[in-house]
Order: C-alpha cells, then sequence, then structure tokens
C-alpha cells in the first residue's frame, strides 16, 4: 500500500475512531439502562392493576342489552370500569362509555370521576397529588386527544393518563420511563420523537461504523503484509 494512502486510512481511522467512540459511549450507556429493569416496571405495570382490562365476570348481575346503547355503525365491548360493568362504544369518531346497568352515559370523565377511576387502577402506597385536564397531551401521554393527567406522590411516584371519551388508563410515566425514553432516543439516534430506526442519523453513525471497520481491517493487513502485525 502507497505510504500516502497508508497515511490516509491511519487518519480518517483514528478520527472516525473517536466520532464512532462516543456513539459507542452512548450506546453500552442506554444498553446498560436497558437491562436493569424489566421492562415491566420501565411500564409502570406494577403500579397499575391490569385486571380493569380484562374480560369481566357479570353472571350476577342483570346488565342492560347493548343494543341500548349500539349505533348503526358502533361496535358495543362490555368490561369494568370506575361504576362497575360498562360498555364502551366505538366507531367512525365515537367513542363513549354507558353504564351496563342503568344505560347513562358515564363519559366524557369529569374531574371526580377521572380521580376515581385512576384510584381503582393505582396499586401503589402514594395518594393523589395533582389532577389536571390537558387538551394538548406531551409526548408521554401516547395521544394527542385532551386527557386527565393524575399525579401520584409517594415512594414512587407516577403519572396515570386517563383517556375522558374512553374511560380507561391510556398510559403510565414513571420517572424509569422517563429516562428510559430519553436513552432509547440517544440509542436509536432519535431526534423527533417518532420512534423511527431508520432515520439517516443512524444510517450515517452505522456507515461510519462499517467504515472504520473496514479501514481497521486495511491497516491490519497492511501491517501483516509487512510483517509488522505485532511491532
Amino acid at each position: 500500500m502507497p505510504v500516502q494512502s497508508r497515511q490516509f486510512i491511519r487518519r480518517t481511522h483514528k478520527i472516525l475512531g473517536l466520532v464512532v467512540g462516543v456513539l459507542f459511549l452512548f450506546w453500552t450507556t442506554s444498553g446498560l439502562f436497558f437491562t436493569l429493569f424489566p421492562i415491566e416496571h420501565i411500564r409502570g405495570e406494577h403500579l397499575v392493576d391490569t385486571s380493569l382490562s380484562a374480560a369481566p365476570d357479570f353472571e350476577e348481575i342483570e346488565l342492560l342489552s347493548p343494543t341500548f346503547v349500539l349505533g348503526a355503525a358502533d361496535t358495543v365491548t362490555l368490561r369494568r370500569g370506575h361504576t362497575g360493568p360498562v360498555y364502551e362504544v366505538t366507531g367512525d369518531d365515537v367513542a363513549r362509555v354507558h353504564d351496563a346497568v342503568t344505560g347513562a352515559r358515564l363519559t366524557p370523565l369529569d374531574e371526580e370521576s377521572a380521580a376515581l377511576l385512576a384510584q381503582l387502577y393505582w396499586t401503589g402506597e402514594g395518594a393523589i397529588a395533582q389532577i389536571d385536564y390537558v387538551e394538548n397531551p406531551p409526548r408521554e401521554a401516547g395521544s394527542a386527544s385532551p386527557l386527565w393527567r393524575v399525579k401520584f406522590g409517594g415512594a414512587q411516584p407516577a403519572t396515570l393518563w386517563i383517556d375522558p371519551d374512553r374511560a380507561k388508563l391510556r398510559a403510565v410515566r414513571t420517572t424509569h420511563w422517563r429516562i428510559f425514553d430519553v436513552l432509547w432516543r440517544f440509542h436509536i439516534l432519535d431526534i423527533t420523537g417518532a420512534d423511527r430506526i431508520d432515520s439517516w442519523w443512524l444510517r450515517l453513525a452505522a456507515f461510519l461504523g462499517l467504515t472504520l471497520v473496514l479501514f481497521g481491517f486495511a491497516l491490519l493487513i497492511d501491517r501483516a503484509w509487512h510483517r509488522r502485525l505485532f511491532k
């Protein structure tokens, strides 16, 4: 290999090593955090009662016929709610909840009902510290529609995002989740918050990493060719 080519590859290899080294630092740090906590813990599943979303058993309760609340293009799901058995009605731009016994419409939830529902979901030790209605929820809520934000205090503080139209939990957010979210965005080099793993930033990082490895092999082969591999 010509001397000039060897010098170019060596210098480029060093520069790429610095750049890719910083990326490796981000990747290994975030990857280490991901392994420290189970994903169920990150999602806050240990702080809420997931049985509220499970198939209910209301054999001993006389329920109203679902046709009472069913529209022409709607579907009805029977589930548990903050008042007992409820019918969740969904369709084209439709989302509402009715009491399955009386047929009374329960949504959109007011503050008192949202707090009651959040307390039914909550299995942590703290009590409600703050509740407010957010018309433009942040990214962490996972929804662009208005939601109730219910914050719980205690040893494991968490925020429960309650959907006022469907009368159900939308998301659970903890400090661990927020750290996870920031590190995940670094991990996949996502600056848009769209959780895309095909961004140009990630492609560029992969290209630089591949170039670093190939240049390293070129230098290794050159040193071996000149019998200077271990010198």
